[in-house]
Formats: C-alpha cells, structure tokens, sequence
C-alpha cells in the first residue's frame, strides 16, 4: 500500500482569519485520516500564481493529484483571474495538460448562474475543471446547487456533493485546543466586518454601529462579558469608534502567523458568537458552540440552514436590530446545554460525511476501500504545522515582495493586485521544486509516530 502524496493548492494570508485556518484544516483532515498512513498533504503551492507548463510536468511527475480549497476561491468582484474566472490561475491549455487528478475539497459557493449574463470563461473552465476531478465538495448544500447550475451536463457529476468546512469540526481535529468548552459563563464575541458589498447593500456602518453600540450596552446591562473579534483589518472599525466607550476587550485575529493556533483557543472560550462573516459561524459552531449570524449573504444563510437553525439569522436592516438580536441571545441562553447537544450531534455528521468523503478520495486515487477516521495531530505535530506554516507565509511574501520590485503590481489584502508604492524588500522568487519541499520535517516525524503506533499494537 502506498501513500498518496497530493499538490495542496492554497493561499496563506494573514490579512483574513478564515482563510488563515481553514487552508490549514484542510491538510489536518487528510493527513489526520488513517492516522496519515494513506494521504499525505503536505506540499504546498499558491493558486493565485500564474500556472506555467513546467509547474504542471512537476505535478504530473511528482504527484498523485491535486487538491485545491476550501474556501471562497469562486468568482469574486476583486479576485478572479482572467485565465479561469475564479481563483485558480491556470488556462484551459495547461489544465487540459494536467494528467493527475484534481480534488476540490470544501470550496465555498460560486455565484447564482444567470444564462442571460455570466461569466462564460468561468464556465467553461468550471466545466473543464468538474471533468478532470475525482471530487468535487462543497461546503453547503445550497453552494452545491449553485454549482450544478453552471454544469453544461449536470447528470455527469455525481462527484459534486456537500463537504463541509473543515472548520466545522475543529475540536475534532484539535482537541487539545478546544479542550471542554466554555464553561457557563455569561461571555458573547461580536464580530462585525463591513466589506464593499456589505456597505453596496445598504448596511452601512452609520446605519448599523448605533444599533450595535445599543446591543452591547444592553448585554452588558445583562451581565454579559462582551470580547470584539477581528477577522480582518476592517472588522476592527466598530472597535475603534466605540471601544473605549464600551470598556470591550478587543481581539485581532490577523496581522500574523501566530494567530493560525491562538484564535481557535480564543474562540474556544466564548459561547455565544454573534459575527458576520462565515467562518465567524464556522469556526464558533466547529469547538460546538453557538454561532447567531447577521444575515447579510447566501454563504451564511447557507450554513445556518444547513445546521438546522435558520432561527440563528438576524436581519440587520429591520429597524429594531438591537432588540431583536438581544431576543436571540436571551432564547439561545436559556436552551444553551440542549442547543450544545443538538449541534454536536450536527457537528457529528459533519464528521462523518468527511471520513465518508476522504475514504472515496482514496479509494479513486487507488482503487482500494480503506475504512479509518480522523487521528488528531500530536502537540509536536501542531508545532511543525504551525512552523511550516511561518516558513511557507515568509518565502511566499518575500516572492511577492520580489515580483512587486520588478512589475509594479502589488497584491492587496483582499487579493486584488495594484500599483505598488515603493520598491519591495530583496528577496527571491521561490521555484516550484522548493515551494513543494515543504513540510519534510512534519513527514518524518509522522512516520515515526505510525512506527510507534504499530509497534505498539504488536
């Protein structure tokens, strides 16, 4: 039996928390399955890098398949590339090269197909790209809709189905972090974000921070213990305007690496999510705690009907928000142990359709059924992750820092790319063979914890 050795296609930030983490769950599911004796995703690569012809040889010739995801890499107003009309930067030629399966692993939702007006390269490379895969998981039922939508034969993709976040079952993969719970305190993070096209809709923060400043004075009126969370710089503008009014403990959940592990243990210790974002769901309900969401798009509405809490969606332009979320707060409050229990027998299934999903994976990359669950990373395991983690996010800026010097063009925050202000650190552009050799330290101190596994078991 040999172990397949996957191309992880992925993006490391520090500028957003969700894309952060999840990147990372990603290789923790498939290398934590069969305790890493059957996958092995530990080489990286960026998707945003434009694909070359020698790139794709070295998959061809190195790799058994190539994952890419989770996460929002669907057509966005700021960063879908031109070649495919999502994130992925390969043309249709190079793709058509690539002999080696793809696996498309809790992908979030494209966006609504419209037959009149769409984008017709994302879905032609969205169809080229369904036909190359062995799988093809999103991570709601309601993205996975969507998705057949844009198929020119939807009946030829049995492979396109639900696989949820793997930030969703985050005290499964890292138990140790999410240690017990909580507890029963009376603690609530708010996490609030307002991007372009929350603000486009209507919720501005003039409309929206008076009403939120009113929430907070009233939980706090209640006895809560209110901590502000920070997925992104932006996250931080409420925090900023009424903080030291409130007296709110603020967290900054981006800015560096460090906070890959340290947020997961930060979130551990907070009931009650109230966010917009949706890994400000996620991540909440994924250490089993309950995530109340402002219901501002169809990634969020998506999941919370997927958990089976539409009731969890408050709607932040009706008049009386603060009112209405603290209603929310109260009813989940007063049901908290039996809410618990009812979402870790979600998160259970959320367990099982990803052991379901990694034993199809493995068994179309070899044609051998293999039953095994998820066996949790060991603390020295956590520590290389996060070190690889520091050493792939530095040699990744310093190759953008180094492209920037000689183009011009900058990547931003959010992933789109602009005029560079100054002249970029020196650095070097880092070639494919090193970007994939990541990870060796991680690999062999796995092997040796199988040995001892087995030995053990004699």
């Amino acid at each position: 039996m040999s172990r397949q050795r996957l191309l992880h296609l992925d993006l490391k930030t520090v500028y957003s928390y969700g894309d952060q983490l999840l990147f990372e769950l990603v290789r923790h599911a498939f290398n934590s399955w069969g305790g890493g004796d059957y996958l092995e995703l530990t080489s990286t690569s960026p998707f945003r890098e434009k694909a070359t012809s020698a790139f794709v040889d070295d998959i061809n010739e190195n790799f058994d398949g190539v994952v890419i995801g989770g996460g929002g890499i669907f057509p966005r107003r700021t960063n879908a590339t031109p070649a495919s009309g999502w994130q992925w930067n390969i043309t249709v030629e190079l793709l058509a090269r690539l002999k080696k399966p793809i696996i498309v692993f809790a992908a979030g939702n494209p966006a609504k197909f419209d037959p009149e007006h769409h984008n017709q390269v994302f879905r032609k490379h969205i169809n080229q790209t369904m036909a190359q895969s062995i799988f093809f998981g999103l991570r709601s039922t309601g993205a996975v809709d969507d998705m057949r939508a844009w198929l020119d034969e939807p009946a030829s993709a049995p492979h396109l189905t639900l696989q949820p976040c793997p930030t969703t079952i985050g005290r499964v993969l890292l138990p140790r972090m999410a240690g017990d719970g909580p507890g029963t305190d009376k603690r609530i993070g708010i996490q609030v974000g307002l991007e372009v096209a929350h603000v486009e809709s209507g919720l501005e923060p003039g409309a929206i921070f008076p009403q939120l400043r009113d929430l907070i004075l009233a939980l706090q009126q209640d006895g809560w213990d209110v901590e502000f969370v920070g997925h992104k710089r932006t996250d931080m503008k409420f925090f900023q305007e009424y903080g030291a009014e409130l007296g709110l403990t603020g967290r900054q959940l981006y800015g560096n690496t460090k906070v890959l592990f340290d947020g997961i243990r930060n979130y551990a210790q907070l009931p009650i999510i109230l966010g917009a974002r949706g890994h400000s769901q996620m991540i909440p309900f994924g250490l089993n705690n309950i995530p109340l969401s402002l219901s501002t798009n169809n990634k969020i509405k998506y999941f919370a009907h997927e958990i089976g809490h539409p009731e969890f969606l408050i709607d932040p332009w009706r008049d009386d928000f603060a009112s209405a979320a603290l209603t929310q707060v109260d009813a989940v409050e007063a049901n908290r142990a039996a809410l618990r229990a009812e979402l870790a027998a979600t998160q259970q299934r959320f367990v099982d359709t990803t052991v379901q999903n990694l034993s199809i994976i493995h068994e179309r990359l070899t044609g051998e059924k293999v039953i095994a669950e998820l066996v949790p990373y060991s603390d020295r395991e956590i520590r290389l992750a996060q070190a690889s983690y520091d050493n792939d996010y530095e040699r990744r800026r310093l190759a953008e820092a180094a492209l920037a010097a000689q183009t011009g063009v900058r990547r931003m925050e959010g992933g789109a790319t602009g005029e560079a202000a100054r002249p970029a650190a020196a650095g070097t552009v880092q070639s494919a063979a090193e970007r994939m050799s990541l990870g060796s330290l991680r690999r062999i101190v796995r092997a040796g914890r199988r040995r001892a596994r087995r030995a053990f078991t004699r």
